[in-house]
């Protein structure tokens, strides 16, 4: 693995400030998603949600240049969205609200490898031509007023493969 890429999965501090620092400029995020949908198994289990659960998913490319360096997917179950602010974040980065909101607090950081069979592989990348790929991604869990959302962050080939991050 790459240092750059084990120094971003194990930062602690807003993963869209680091990028815009390195992309000189030219830092966008890219809405490929939002909606109401069951959450995948593991994101319920882990945001505590009763089988039938829906949240909020939103789904993000964070780009540099253009280019999509992460695939960021955040499920937020319904309790956290309404009171929080949340539901008029647009197309604002979710990073720049939770890390400016004093009451926002970070579980610890979960680091997994991803493979082309994986669901979230899937989505991260659909229609990736590369299949024998593998794709390094960290969720967290925060925390707003006491109430859970779940971060999920994917690092794409292209951000792997950059040396100047």
């Amino acid at each position: 693995m790459p240092a750059h890429l084990l120094e971003c999965l194990k930062d602690t501090g807003s993963l869209t400030r680091h990028l815009e620092h390195h992309c000189s400029g030219e830092f966008s995020l890219r809405l490929i998603n939002q909606s109401w949908q069951a959450p995948m198994r593991d994101e319920a289990k882990v945001l505590r949600l009763g089988a039938g659960s829906r949240a909020m998913v939103r789904e993000i490319n964070m780009l540099c240049g253009g280019v999509p360096w992460v695939y960021a997917r955040s499920i937020i179950p319904e309790d956290t969205l309404h009171g929080s602010g949340l539901e008029h974040i647009g197309r604002r980065s979710l990073g720049d609200y939770l890390f400016s909101e004093a009451g926002a607090r970070r579980g610890r950081i979960e680091i997994a490898s991803l493979v082309p069979a994986e669901a979230l592989f899937q989505l991260a990348c659909p229609g990736e031509a590369e299949r024998d790929a593998i794709l390094w991604g960290r969720r967290s869990v925060f925390r707003i007023k006491n109430r859970p959302l779940l971060i999920v962050e994917v690092f794409l080939q292209d951000f792997i493969q950059c040396k100047n991050v």
